[in-house]
């Protein structure tokens, strides 16, 4: 027994972190708000923003970058979540009214999934964009994410019905996944825009996800089944990384990460609590060496940050 004792003390040592550095790559000059991102193959990053109809694009390992249109969809008013579910295939949720009135987006059907295919053209910059799907009960999505082994499904974080939607982005069918009350904004008090499940991702079977209301981190099998809470705060979007811990945008200003240990417990730190402005979502850069050891984070302030986690491989 004191060698299991002794084993766990060593973990919890080991799992203290301190602040990561980061650093402002890009503020928008009107500070609106952006979204989420995804980063492509090439390291450059692909930005939605809640208030323009535009995807945008931004290469964070050029000096003096900024934001550039990729873009605009036809009769929208805003994007909000975007994943790769093919190699350098995007499916995108695009709100065809504004998505910071008040409620948002409040009538069914009023977000339809885009797919952009950069590898259809002959350079990099080329693209073929198509709607993938529609779906007539939505009221607001928010996070996208994919289902690993599944290339053509993308679940759909609606944050007022408090549900996951599973979209099929080739034959455009769609089914409500995952419906809980962990998901729901119901019964919590808050101004508004009062909205439930937020960010959301698959590892190993089961569904992560953030509820910006209720201000939890949970998961729950992609079966069905209970709902395991693991950490608190105002958590936006996040990411996983590849040893199973979670980097979350939270707000006023944080980045907090919850470890696994492995007495089946986790633990919730702040990593980062200077610069950043609402942070709204996290993902690693790509490419080998420095990139992948890169966080790269938007904020609902306009930011573009980059934390450096090379201090923290676990």
């Amino acid at each position: 027994m004191w060698l299991v004792n002794l084993l766990l003390l060593l973990e919890f040592a080991g799992c203290g972190i301190a602040t990561f550095p980061a650093r402002l790559l890009f503020q928008t000059p009107d500070g609106h708000s952006l979204e989420n991102l995804a980063v492509r193959p090439s390291s450059k990053l692909l930005v939605t923003s809640t208030v323009l109809p535009t995807l945008q694009t931004f290469d964070p390992t050029s000096a003096n970058s900024i934001l550039d249109d990729v873009f605009t969809f036809p009769n929208a008013n805003g994007l909000s979540g975007i994943a790769e579910y093919r190699p350098d295939v995007y499916a995108i949720a695009v709100s065809v009214r504004n998505a910071s009135a008040t409620p948002p987006a409040a009538e069914p059907g009023t977000v339809v999934i885009w797919s952009l295919d950069f590898t259809a053209g002959s350079t990099p910059s080329d693209f073929t964009a198509r709607i993938a799907a529609s779906i007539p009960q939505s009221m607001f999505l928010n996070g996208l994410s994919v289902v690993p082994g599944n290339p053509d499904l993308v679940l759909a974080a609606d944050s007022l019905l408090g549900l996951a939607f599973e979209v099929n982005v080739r034959t455009g069918a769609v089914r409500v996944l995952i419906q809980d009350a962990a998901m729901t904004p119901i019964g919590v008090s808050g101004p508004p825009p009062v909205l439930g499940i937020n960010g959301l991702h698959v590892r190993d079977g089961l569904l992560y996800f953030t509820n910006g209301q209720r201000q939890t981190f949970s998961r729950v099998p992609l079966g069905g089944g209970a709902v395991e809470a693991l950490g608190s705060g105002a958590f936006d979007d996040f990411t996983l990384d590849s040893a199973g811990r979670a980097w979350l945008a939270t707000n006023p200003g944080q980045l907090t990460l919850i470890t696994p240990l492995r007495n089946g417990t986790f633990e919730e730190e702040t990593v980062v609590d200077t610069l950043l402005v609402n942070p709204s979502s996290a993902a690693f850069g790509r490419g080998g060496g420095r990139e992948t050891k890169t966080l790269y984070m938007t904020t609902r302030g306009g930011q573009i940050v980059a934390v450096d986690t090379s201090g923290g491989d676990a």
